[in-house]
C-alpha cells in the first residue's frame, strides 16, 4: 500500500480539528508549503506513512500537518520542522521502554514518577504525554498532576504545571528544546498558587520543573535550551497590531526572562537559551534569618530526596541513549553540523551540600 501524496495535505487541512489557527489559513500554509518545500515535505510524508504502519502514530493527517503548523519559534522554515520533527521521531523510540513508548503512541500519558503526595492529597505525579497536534511549543509534554484526597469535593486530577519541549539537534548536538512552560489552563479545576507551593515543601512548580528537565536532559545525555522570548511566534510583525497578542507576547516575555535568569541560563544559537546542566545557587545561607535557613533547608531537602526518586524511576520507564541506533537513525544527512555554542560549564559544580542547591527567593 503507497504512502498518500503529499497534496493530500491540503484536503487534511480542511478537514482538521481546529487549534492554533483556522482550517483556512492552515490550509493556505500547506499550499504555500507545498510549493516551497515539496522535498521536505514528501520526506516527511514517507517518515509518518511508516511510523503509522509500526503503530506509533495513530492520526497520520494531524501527524503530517505538523510540518506546516505554526510554531513557537518564529524563525523556523517548514524544511527545518521537517528536520526538527523526523530528528525528534528517531530520537522518541530510543527514549522510552517499549510499553511506555506504547503507551504514549496510543495517546495515554506514562508515568515518570509517583512523587510523595502531601497530607489531603491523593497523589502527586510527574507523567509525560503526546502533545496535541496544534501545540506549537513541542511534541511531548511534562506535566505535575495533583489529586486531592478522596474526601475532599474536587477530587478530579488537575494539571498544576507543564513544560513543552522536543528533542532535535541544534548545530549538530541533540538537545531537549523547551517552547514554553505553563501553569494551570483548566477553568474550573484549580489549585491556588499557595496551596501548590505547600505541597511542593516551598517549590514553585516552574521552577521544580525546570530542575526536573535538568534532570531527565542529564539521564539522556542531552542538551538543555529554552527559547529566547524575544524569538516568540507573537512578535512576527502580523500579531504586531493586535493588543491581545501583545499583552500575550509580554506576558509570556515576562515569566520566560525570570526562569531562565533564575537558572542563569546563556544566550545559545538560532533563538534559544542555553541552560545549565545543573543548578548550584550558591546561597549565602550565613547571612539568612534563622526562619529563612529553615525554610531553605526544607526546600533544599525536598529536592534532594525527589532527585533521588527521579533518579531511580527514570530507569524503568525511560532509555539512555544507545551510540549505535543513531547510525540507522533517517535525520543523519538532513541536520545541521557544527560546533555548539553557548553554554560555559565550567561556571557550575555539582551541590556540595544541601544549602548549596536551593531555588532563589524569587520563585
Amino acid at each position: 500500500m503507497k504512502s498518500p501524496r503529499i497534496w493530500q495535505g491540503i484536503a487534511w487541512a480542511l478537514a482538521s480539528t481546529p487549534g492554533g489557527t483556522t482550517r483556512l489559513r492552515l490550509a493556505a500554509r500547506m499550499a504555500w508549503a507545498l510549493l516551497r518545500y515539496p522535498g521536505a515535505l514528501r520526506r516527511w510524508m514517507a517518515v509518518v506513512w511508516e511510523l503509522q504502519a509500526r503503530g506509533l502514530v495513530q492520526d497520520l493527517p494531524a501527524e503530517f500537518l505538523r510540518a506546516v503548523r505554526p510554531f513557537v519559534h518564529r524563525g523556523q522554515t517548514v524544511q527545518d520542522r521537517v528536520v526538527q520533527l523526523t530528528d525528534h521521531a528517531d530520537w522518541l523510540e530510543g527514549a522510552l521502554q517499549p510499553v511506555a513508548l506504547r503507551q504514549l503512541a496510543a495517546g495515554q500519558p506514562v508515568m515518570l514518577a509517583d512523587l510523595s503526595a502531601p497530607r489531603g492529597y491523593e497523589f502527586m505525579r510527574l507523567q509525560l504525554q503526546r502533545a496535541p497536534a496544534h501545540s506549537p511549543e513541542g511534541e511531548l509534554l511534562l506535566t505535575l498532576t495533583l489529586q486531592r484526597a478522596a474526601e475532599v469535593h474536587v477530587t478530579q486530577p488537575v494539571d498544576v504545571a507543564a513544560v513543552a519541549f522536543s528533542c532535535f539537534r541544534m548545530q549538530g548536538k541533540r538537545c531537549l528544546a523547551i517552547g514554553g512552560v505553563r501553569g494551570q489552563r483548566h477553568p474550573v479545576l484549580r489549585l491556588s498558587p499557595n496551596e501548590i507551593t505547600q505541597a511542593l515543601s516551598g517549590w514553585k512548580a516552574p521552577v521544580l520543573m525546570l530542575r526536573v528537565m535538568q534532570e531527565l536532559a542529564q539521564f539522556w545525555e542531552l542538551h538543555l535550551i529554552g527559547l529566547d522570548p524575544a524569538h516568540h511566534t507573537l512578535y512576527a510583525w502580523h500579531y504586531a497590531a493586535s493588543p491581545r497578542h501583545r499583552e500575550m507576547a509580554r506576558r509570556i516575555a515576562g515569566s520566560h526572562d525570570m526562569l531562565w535568569k533564575h537558572f542563569d541560563a546563556q544566550r545559545g544559537p538560532g533563538g534559544w537559551m542555553v541552560l545549565p546542566p545543573h543548578s548550584d545557587d550558591r546561597l549565602a545561607a550565613t547571612a539568612l534569618s534563622p526562619e529563612k535557613r529553615a525554610r531553605q533547608i526544607q526546600r533544599a531537602d525536598y529536592w534532594i530526596r525527589t532527585g533521588n526518586v527521579l533518579r531511580v524511576e527514570f530507569r524503568n520507564v525511560l532509555l539512555r541513549p544507545d551510540p549505535r541506533a543513531e547510525l540507522a537513525r533517517q535525520t543523519e544527512s538532513q541536520t545541521i553540523q557544527g560546533m555548539f555554542s553557548g553554554y560555559d560549564e565550567s561556571r557550575h559544580g555539582t551541590p556540595s551540600s544541601v544549602l548549596d542547591s536551593l531555588p532563589a527567593s524569587q520563585f
